[in-house]
């Protein structure tokens, strides 16, 4: 397939880029770019044409640091990023419900952020989507960043889109927290979202690179034939907790061969040089065998820290082991069970 053909594949609705190496990079170190690198940073996404870049977490429960890119109230932000020409691209930050109350958020039009979008567990997702309806009234554009999607059931992903479809948010994405996905069962999700939610929101995608299909599952949702808007997000170098994110570079590269956006991939790199690969070094992130192991078991990163670290256990121990956890009990670490479960591990070997 050539390129021009390659280009039908993409929809016909807007294919859009997020970056989000400002915030989910942050888990790397700790949010402590520097305010000279969160500048830079977000001048070379803007001259590159990105049309999304997530500045970071908005957490009343910190104290302004201009370093940081996890910050307790708008204002912060407009601190920090003053003077930028943003040009076209909208500045987003993200909120973990619960940890940044409405007061913290000016309207939209008295900050530099553009839109927010909120993350949120299964059980709180009602009071998350009325939380949405209160920046929405702000003037900002919100996005739904349902926490591990591959934990819903399916009455429960239905009733999350009713509540979506009640709101009408931007977009709606599909959240893969463990990095789980492939492109299979993704598209299970991609098809219910896209048949029943209002075709006024996007629907986007957000990976992990446990199983190395974050790149490979953005290329599949980016194909949907839709013509609603498709988001999906990357980070620089693919910077991001644990086996990290799918990398932006690679992303604007394809969207710009096979999608028709004008992407300046030059000033990608050139903040990667600048601004990431220092952060790569102490410590790297990216595919290992523990994320393998968590994500090929279903279970939370954290157990398999635990049977290393604690428990000295060998990998196709650890692996054996995580794949006889019930199953409501492997997506939220709680260290008595894994006592529990090594016990009666080492009692049957």
């Amino acid at each position: 397939m050539n390129k021009t053909e390659a280009r039908e594949t993409c929809g016909t609705g807007r294919r859009q880029l997020l970056d989000c190496t400002l915030r989910d990079g942050g888990y790397v170190n700790s949010w402590r770019f520097g305010r000279e690198t969160i500048r830079g940073i977000v001048t070379d996404l803007v001259e590159a044409g990105v049309d999304f870049i997530e500045a970071g977490f908005l957490d009343e429960r910190v104290h302004f640091d201009p370093d940081r890119t996890i910050l307790p109230d708008t204002g912060s932000f407009d601190r920090i990023l003053e003077g930028i020409d943003l040009k076209e691209t909208k500045i987003l930050a993200m909120i973990d419900y619960g940890t940044c109350g409405i007061d913290r958020v000016a309207p939209c039009g008295e900050s530099v952020l553009d839109g927010i979008r909120v993350m949120f567990r299964k059980h709180l997702r009602r009071e998350a989507v009325e939380f949405c309806r209160q920046l929405k009234q702000l003037g900002y554009l919100v996005f739904l960043q349902p926490v591990s999607v591959t934990g819903y059931g399916e009455e429960e992903m239905a009733d999350l889109i009713r509540l979506a479809n009640d709101l009408q948010p931007e977009a709606i994405f599909v959240v893969d927290t463990y990095g789980l996905l492939h492109q299979n069962n993704l598209s299970g999700y991609i098809d219910m979202m896209d048949a029943e939610v209002h075709q006024r929101t996007g629907i986007g995608y957000h990976g992990h690179n446990n199983f190395q299909m974050g790149y490979a599952n953005c290329i599949s949702v980016l194909g949907r034939d839709t013509l609603r808007d498709i988001c999906v997000d990357g980070s620089l170098y693919g910077m991001g907790k644990s086996a990290g994110n799918a990398p932006t570079e690679l992303i604007a590269m394809y969207m710009k061969d096979y999608c028709g956006r004008a992407f300046d991939v030059g000033h990608i790199l050139n903040a990667i040089e600048t601004s990431v690969l220092p952060f790569y070094r102490t410590p790297p992130w990216g595919y290992n065998m523990l994320y393998f192991l968590a994500a090929s078991n279903g279970c939370h990163p954290n157990y398999v820290q635990y049977y290393l670290d604690r428990k000295k256990l060998s990998i196709r121990a650890i692996h054996d082991l995580l794949s006889g956890m019930s199953e409501e009990k492997k997506l939220v670490f709680d260290e008595e069970y894994a006592q529990q479960q090594d016990l009666a591990f080492r009692e049957n070997r």
